[in-house]
């Protein structure tokens, strides 16, 4: 009999992903991912999809924002747009920033830096910053096929909708 695979604890795997992100900003100066780059948050093809755990760490985060921000949060999220490209409910407008940068989703932390089969979990300003500097081949992406296989551990991701008005 196999034993189960372990469970990873999301601390830890933020710590991971975290690395490899300054690790690629430390290496490419200039890359496009930081503070105030909101493109991706602003279209996206689908909510953000997220495993229990995250879900948890997210619902405290939402509970601590101020009465009026959490609640136009779920308006936010009760109304996205039925087709892409819709705008994260968590972003703050406004300012460009996440209201929970803290306990945000993995694939939040994970978009900009990691690559699946080949295909780039990045934007096209992502793109074309390696193509100008001409890092293609001095890119050293995070696996986002281990992040997968390491969150579905947790169970099947479910929507941002799922969980704020369905979910446990």
């Amino acid at each position: 009999m196999t034993a189960p695979p372990s469970k990873t604890p999301l601390p830890i795997l933020d710590e991971r992903i975290a690395e490899r992100a300054a690790a690629i900003r430390r290496e490419h100066p200039y890359w496009p991912c930081k503070s105030g780059c909101d493109l991706c948050c602003r279209s996206l093809p689908h909510l953000p999809t997220l495993t229990q755990p995250e879900w948890a760490r997210l619902a405290q985060a939402i509970d601590a924002l101020a009465a009026e921000v959490r609640e136009a949060v779920r308006r936010r999220t009760r109304e996205v747009a039925a087709r892409p490209p819709i705008t994260c409910p968590l972003l703050d407008q406004r300012d460009g920033r996440c209201l929970v940068y803290e306990a945000r989703p993995i694939a939040c932390r994970t978009y900009g830096y990691y690559t699946e089969r080949d295909a780039g979990l990045h934007c096209g300003i992502v793109s074309r910053a390696i193509e100008e500097h001409g890092d293609a081949e001095r890119v050293v992406w995070g696996n986002g096929e281990s992040i997968a296989t390491t969150m579905r551990q947790e169970g099947e991701p479910q929507s941002l909708s799922f969980w704020m008005f369905e979910g446990s």
